[in-house]
């Protein structure tokens, strides 16, 4: 498969649950995408002033997340293909970057303009359903986090996320998401794998 014909079925496999687009639109979208590789840890995209880019996750994880004022990371997002990775909070308030997005393993993907996609036809439709998404994780994420213990907390993660996200993430990302340490994580895993 070449790279227009893989970028053209990602972008379909990412939209066409929510929008239908005809071939022409597929193609116009498609054509704006550049390819994307990021080894682990490395930056999806740069930390702008105003994002200008966001990413089709073909392959890998990827996390967003934030940097409390004592340098203390905090992991807000978990993402794995396919899918879109995006600074959120900055694209809905069209404000400063705030949050930072990461290969947590070897990413593949696309690249493309913001500015393109806001020239879609079904920019507002498909902008309504991304943040729909942020929402419904966040929401998700706000309600796990009421968990009191967990050993609970780690099962409601391990239903509701996405398998590849559940197996994939290492355990001190995915206890800087559940709001516990390294150390309680793994005492929580091993207390569910015994029940």
């Amino acid at each position: 498969m070449g790279p227009k014909v893989d970028a053209r079925a990602l972008l379909s496999a990412v939209v066409s649950p929510f929008v239908r687009l005809d071939d022409d639109e597929l193609d116009r979208m498609a054509e704006g995408l550049r390819p994307l590789s990021r080894g682990a840890g490395e930056p999806l995209l740069e930390a702008e002033a105003l994002p200008r880019d966001l990413v089709l996750i073909r392959e890998g994880l990827v996390r967003t997340y934030d940097i409390e004022p004592n340098g203390r990371e905090v992991n807000l997002r978990f993402l794995g293909p396919p899918n879109v990775a995006a600074a959120m909070s900055s694209l809905i308030e069209g404000a400063g970057q705030r949050e930072l997005i990461e290969a947590v393993t070897p990413v593949v993907g696309y690249r493309f303009s913001r500015q393109a996609f806001e020239r879609s036809p079904h920019y507002e439709r498909l902008m309504r359903i991304l943040v729909e998404q942020h929402y419904l994780s966040m929401e998700r994420r706000l309600r796990m986090l009421q968990i009191p213990f967990a050993r609970d907390r780690y099962a409601f993660f391990a239903e509701h996320l996405d398998r590849a996200i559940v197996q994939g993430m290492p355990d001190y990302h995915v206890a800087s998401y559940l709001g516990v340490t390294p150390e309680t994580l793994s005492r929580a895993k091993r207390k569910l794998s015994s029940t």
